[in-house]
């Protein structure tokens, strides 16, 4: 079953009245973004001394308890990338873009002359942190570009994220952690018995929004409290609609963003 509540209280509020209703029997999960866990604890306890089998979680949380879930294989499933737990965090992630960088340097065709500034591998990752976040096509970025100056800049792209990948093989990044999870969600016995609730978002990714298309889908409730008229609620929206079409699942999603943010030659220089 989903809902769209109004707002974030409204969306505890009725998070706390399930978790009171079950008694333990079920797992109630609340996903909020990141920096907002301690304050919708703080309004999901209020009035209430004791609530069983519910947390408030973030989406790298949500990957590290099925993660854990799923280290035993079941049908279908992906197993947890590389140590599973660890989700690198973006300072950690712009280090490896940086060695990344380095080990093709000789290869790149277009941002050559910046190279040796550490800025640069800072926004090369924002780059291709936000390619990826909308789900874009790594191996066709050049084979698509429509002049000679994009096609330069997207082989350059695709020879830092081939070799970054690498570097990262033993490691989960933030974009690796949601492509696992909309893989994977589906397969959860967590997710297909949780009563699931989501609010605080204003907008998602085109990868977190696919996660909740996932736990939409196979979640065994699905709440959602989104701001009236904010993109988070129109995502929402759409999401509910495509999956009320019965060609939904099958039809392609614009996943690559229209203007993607590209850097310029010499940026960093």
């Amino acid at each position: 079953m989903t809902n769209i509540c109004a707002a974030v209280e409204d969306t505890l509020t009725k998070a706390r009245a399930t978790a009171i209703k079950l008694r333990g029997s079920a797992p109630v999960l609340i996903i909020v973004p990141d920096r907002f866990t301690l304050q919708a604890e703080k309004i999901l306890m209020r009035d209430t001394q004791c609530l069983l089998n519910v947390r408030v979680i973030t989406f790298s949380m949500l990957y590290n308890l099925l993660s854990e879930e799923l280290k035993t294989p079941v049908a279908g499933a992906t197993p947890p990338l590389g140590k599973g737990e660890l989700v690198l965090d973006k300072t950690t992630a712009v280090l490896f873009t940086w060695r990344a960088i380095q080990a093709v340097r000789t290869d790149l065709v277009y941002f050559n002359r910046s190279v040796d500034q550490y800025a640069f591998a800072e926004k090369m990752f924002n780059t291709v942190n936000q390619l990826t976040s909308c789900m874009a096509d790594f191996k066709n970025l050049a084979k698509n570009s429509n002049n000679d100056v994009t096609k330069r800049k997207m082989q350059d792209i695709q020879t830092i994220h081939a070799k970054y990948k690498e570097l990262t093989a033993e490691y989960t990044d933030g974009a690796g952690m949601l492509g696992w999870l909309i893989d994977n969600v589906g397969k959860s016995k967590i997710v297909k018995s949780a009563h699931i609730f989501i609010t605080g978002f204003e907008h998602l990714s085109v990868q977190r929004a696919e996660v909740v298309r996932g736990l939409m889908q196979h979640a065994g409730e699905f709440v959602a409290g989104a701001r009236k008229g904010s993109e988070f609620e129109q995502v929402l929206n759409q999401i509910r609609f495509e999956m009320g079409n019965q060609t939904a699942h099958v039809a392609p999603r614009e996943t690559t963003p229209p203007s993607a943010p590209l850097l310029k030659e010499g940026e960093g220089v």
